[in-house]
Parts: C-alpha cells; sequence; structure tokens
C-alpha cells in the first residue's frame, strides 16, 4: 500500500511540475509579446512626433512609395481581378437556382468594399512590402549602419521608419480603390459572360446596396491596417540580433503578426463602424 501511495504521489508531482511549466513557457510567451507590441506602440508615437519632419525626408519618401505602390499595383490586380471573377461564379452558380443571380452586384460590391478590398490589399503589402522592409531593416542593424547614422547625429525613425509608415498610408488606400475596382471588374465581367446579368444591371445592384461611405470605410481601414504593418515591420527590423539568422526571423516574424494583428484590428475596425459611424453617417 505505501509503495502505491508513493508510486501516485510521485506521478502527481510530475504531472504538477509538467504543468506548471506549461503555464511559465505560456506566461513568458504572453509577457514577451506585451513587451514588443509596447514597443511598437513606442515606435509608433516617435515616428508620429518626427512628422513635422516629413519634408527633410522626401527624396526617401518618394522612393518607398514607388516600391510600396507602384510595385504592387500588378500583382494586387491580377489578385482581386481573380477573386471576383471566381466569386462570380460560385455566387453565381448557387444564385441562378433560385433565380437571384441578378443581386450578383450587390454582394460582390458589398463584400469587395467592406472587406475584399482592404483585406487583400493588407495581405499583399505585408507579405511583399512588410517583410521586405524588416529584412532591409535587419540587414542595416546587423551590419550597424543604424549605429552609425547614430554616432552622425541621424535619427534612424526619422530617417528610416518615418518614410516607410508614410508611404503606406500613402499607397495602401489608394491601392486599396484599384483593388475594388478591378475586384467589381471582373465580378460583372463573368456574370454577364456565365449568367446573361449585363453591366448595368450588375451596377444597379450594386448601387442599391451600397452607398457612398461604404467606399470610405474601406479605404479608412486600409489606413489602419498601413499603420500597423508598417510599425511592425520597422519595429521587429530594427531589434534584429544574431545576425543573418536573425533577419530571417525578423522577416517571418514580421508577417506572422501582421497578419494577427490586422485580422484583429479589422474585427475591431467594424464593430466601431456598425457601432458608431455607421449610425451618424449611414
Amino acid at each position: 500500500m505505501e509503495r502505491t501511495r508513493t508510486k501516485d504521489t510521485a506521478a502527481e508531482v510530475i504531472t504538477r511540475s509538467q504543468a506548471a511549466k506549461a503555464a511559465e513557457r505560456t506566461g513568458g510567451v504572453l509577457v514577451k509579446q506585451a513587451r514588443h507590441a509596447g514597443r511598437a506602440v513606442l515606435l509608433f508615437l516617435d515616428t508620429c512626433a518626427q512628422l513635422r519632419n516629413t519634408g527633410r525626408v522626401m527624396p526617401q519618401l518618394v522612393r518607398q512609395i514607388e516600391m510600396a505602390g507602384f510595385g504592387s499595383i500588378v500583382v494586387l490586380a491580377l489578385i482581386a481581378g481573380l477573386t471576383g471573377m471566381i466569386m462570380a461564379m460560385q455566387t453565381g452558380f448557387e444564385l441562378s437556382k433560385m433565380g437571384l443571380q441578378g443581386n450578383l452586384g450587390a454582394i460582390i460590391g458589398a463584400t469587395f468594399l467592406r472587406e475584399m478590398g482592404p483585406i487583400w490589399c493588407a495581405i499583399i503589402i505585408l507579405a511583399r512590402v512588410g517583410a521586405a522592409i524588416a529584412a532591409e531593416l535587419g540587414t542595416m542593424v546587423v551590419n550597424e549602419e543604424v549605429d552609425a547614422l547614430r554616432v552622425m547625429s541621424i535619427n534612424p525613425v526619422r530617417y528610416l521608419v518615418l518614410p516607410r509608415i508614410l508611404a503606406l498610408v500613402i499607397s495602401m488606400p489608394l491601392l486599396t480603390a484599384i483593388a475594388d475596382f478591378v475586384g467589381l471588374a471582373g465580378g460583372a465581367i463573368v456574370s454577364q459572360a456565365m449568367f446573361d446579368v449585363t453591366i448595368a444591371k450588375f451596377k444597379e445592384s450594386a448601387v442599391l446596396l451600397l452607398n457612398g461611405p461604404d467606399f470610405w470605410y474601406g479605404v479608412f481601414k486600409s489606413g489602419v491596417f498601413a499603420c500597423i504593418i508598417g510599425t511592425i515591420a520597422c519595429d521587429r527590423g530594427l531589434n534584429t540580433s544574431d545576425g543573418a539568422e536573425g533577419v530571417g526571423r525578423a522577416t517571418t516574424s514580421t508577417v506572422v503578426m501582421a497578419v494577427v494583428f490586422v485580422l484583429v484590428s479589422d474585427f475591431v475596425l467594424n464593430a466601431f463602424i456598425q457601432a458608431v459611424l455607421r449610425p451618424i453617417f449611414g
């Protein structure tokens, strides 16, 4: 009996120790991520304080807009157009069974203007531009180029972070508008070709459901996503360590964290729009 009790006690101790270790690891991860989030918020506030120096970084800003904006138009337009075509095809087959294919314009229009346009733009930008920013700044940190800027009394936030975040804030709303237009155009083409829904009827259906603020809500969301992506990418890049391996980790963590925070912020913004903005502006 005593031997059995000893075995049971030992098993309980092992189980408790494993649970304690798991809880400790989980808590450590949460504390680490909270520390990273707080550091990113402070970086964003520091960047906002540098807005008065925008004129001094105009060449860097133009170069970043060219990379983030013009460089992303083709791939974003291709993905948005194909998404609109696929949505029209999949939704049209189901609606045609009930004779409601005339509502394709309203469904695709609402989906793109309110959600798919800003989200697709954010996904493309964080995968293409956010990762590049983190890798570029991380390489500069590893090569001690950021320390060299500090030695020359050049503020890294003003010289490196401000033009990159500002370029995303300028580019992403414009890219979202392009994604909305191309997505609707792709949906309209498939609707006419496969379900005999004319372009005029497609447009009329979209106009009946949507109104002016729907477009601006999507543009507003894309501006918030730009701040999130740019801040996370710059924060992870400027805090890179351990050489080339650290640059790879910074790039990967930028994409993962940006996706998570973009989706979380999208949920919060949708709740804010429905509860506050829509009762005011419609």
